[in-house]
């Protein structure tokens, strides 16, 4: 098993990130680098990268070594699988060494014991890098080694540069890579890397943007602790994040944005709900708003000038409409520029690293009394049934005449809407099947009618304030704004009928 934590760092840094304090009293620091060359195979059709694996030969000096990483799971960095490494002798892979290493039922080893694979094997990429190697042995006994890489990868479709810090644990918990890289961040300007080398290597390959990746259900045993629960439902939260910042960053998706958002706001649910019993760490909801915030303005803008002013243009004259549509695309276009470079930036791999930190030393037990901690070992489902009532009460009390509420007072029926929503999807392993479904359903119509009349309201804000910087807009602004109003004013009956159908039902348990 690998566990490594890969960060990029601008090459003009990487000598003064040898001279690091932490770096610097190492034994190893001033070992001259060592230049590893890889070369990865596949065959014609890159059936290991379809695998999600990759297979190569380095060459260190004289020796050759064999290695298939397959796929793990990647979080703030840090990549978790399943590495296999020997030597073999010469330059190309032997696949019998790997045959008895790995479970016979699965795509990669079928295809490794396919006896016409290692005649189809070719080169695809090489990397040339010149790494320096530095041994760390922390005061709490942990071991780690760190890598200072710099080269660059090398396919017939092109080169890459790299420059990169890669983390690696020898012994220890996984928190001590966090807690260095965040030690590492004072000295120079480091960034979360999302991809390997061997995926840098594939996109030279491959032109493929990933798709942007919804939440998955969480998954609670019914023996769980309120602080297992807790950590599941952390990292499932943040699962959906990660998978979704790479595809904030190449901008070739908005969902991507949207997603990473919604990953965001489950997340700052879950420390909601549990902040009585988990208290955050100092100055996590401020740093979790700042990062919302930045997707929520590209987010706002996609939104108007996609499917609201898509129907107010079907709806009257689209020529009217179409320099709405333009100026907010160009709007939406430089905000999500903003929102990925808030992705890439300084400030939010700090708030990643400590996150993922805090969450996997268990940061919330330091100084904790013994009352405490006896209540966050307690069973979860005993918890999940008192919250769940305890916010449904409170989405009871704030939608009560629900349709004739004022914008702000329907916001805040919204935002109760999705906690309790949040809290149902959270908790709905412990719940019975039939009542979580027959609940969320209703309360889903509910809120999406709620998530359309918020969206009108922000639409109605951005629309009026357009027309100050693009005077061309005024008219085509003018009548999607009496649209949208018409359009709510529509959905009257239909929002209280779904609160009707809602205020029936009773929490699940």
């Amino acid at each position: 098993m690998e566990r490594e934590l890969k960060l990029r760092v601008p090459i003009e840094d990487l000598e003064k990130l040898r001279h690091a304090p932490l770096l610097a009293q190492s034994k190893g620091a001033a070992a001259t680098p060592k230049l590893l060359t890889s070369t990865y195979f596949d065959t014609p059709e890159l059936a290991f990268h379809w695998c999600k694996a990759s297979l190569r030969v380095r060459a260190v000096g004289n020796e050759r070594l064999q290695t298939l990483k397959l796929e793990g799971s990647v979080q703030a960095g840090l990549f978790d699988r399943d590495e296999f490494e020997m030597p073999v002798d010469g330059d190309t892979p032997d696949l019998t060494l790997l045959q008895d290493q790995i479970s016979a039922d699965t795509d990669c080893s079928r295809l490794i014991r396919d006896e016409a694979t290692a005649a189809r094997l070719k080169p695809v990429f090489v990397t040339r890098i010149n790494r320096s190697a530095i041994p760390l042995r922390l005061p709490s006994g942990d071991e780690l080694e760190v890598a200072l890489d710099e080269g660059t990868i090398d396919a017939d479709s092109g080169s890459v540069p790299i420059a990169a810090v890669e983390l690696e644990l020898k012994q220890g918990t996984p928190a001590s890579l966090y807690n260095i890289a965040l030690e590492l961040l004072e000295a120079v300007p480091l960034r979360i890397d999302h991809l390997s080398k061997a995926d840098l290597g594939y996109e030279l390959l491959v032109a493929e943007h990933g798709d942007a990746v919804k939440a998955q259900p969480v998954q609670l045993n019914k023996r769980d602790s309120v602080e297992d629960a807790f950590c599941k439902i952390a990292r499932n939260c943040l699962d959906q994040v990660h998978a979704n910042e790479r595809g904030v960053v190449s901008g070739h998706d908005p969902s991507s944005v949207h997603q990473m958002r919604v990953g965001l706001r489950r997340l700052h649910s879950a420390l909601d709900l549990f902040a009585n019993v988990i208290p955050a760490f100092p100055g996590l909801d401020e740093e979790l708003r700042w990062i919302a915030s930045e997707l929520g303005a590209a987010r706002d803008w996609e939104v108007l000038a996609g499917s609201t002013l898509e129907h107010a243009g079907a709806n009257g004259n689209p020529d009217e409409i179409l320099p709405v549509r333009q100026a907010c695309k160009q709007i939406a276009v430089n905000n999500r520029q903003r929102a990925a470079a808030a992705v890439e930036s300084v400030r939010y791999t700090r708030l990643s690293l400590q996150l993922a930190s805090w969450l996997t030393r268990k940061g919330w037990q330091d100084g904790m009394s013994e009352e405490q901690r006896d209540a966050i070992g307690t069973p979860a489902r005993q918890f999940a049934a008192q919250v769940l009532r305890r916010r449904h009460r409170k989405l009871i009390k704030r939608g009560k005449g629900l349709a004739d509420l004022d914008d702000h007072r329907r916001h805040r029926a919204r935002i109760a809407a999705k906690k309790v929503r949040y809290a149902s999807e959270f908790f709905a392993s412990l719940c019975r099947r039939r009542a979580v479904q027959h609940y969320v359903e209703a309360l889903t119509a509910l809120q999406d009618d709620l998530g359309w009349r918020n969206d009108a309201v922000v639409a109605d804000q951005l629309l009026k304030a357009l027309p100050r910087t693009s005077p061309e807009t005024a008219s085509g602004a003018a009548f999607a704004r009496g649209f949208l109003a018409s359009r709510v004013a529509a959905d009257h009956q239909t929002l209280k009928k779904l609160w009707k159908r809602f205020n029936r039902l009773s929490p699940p348990h």
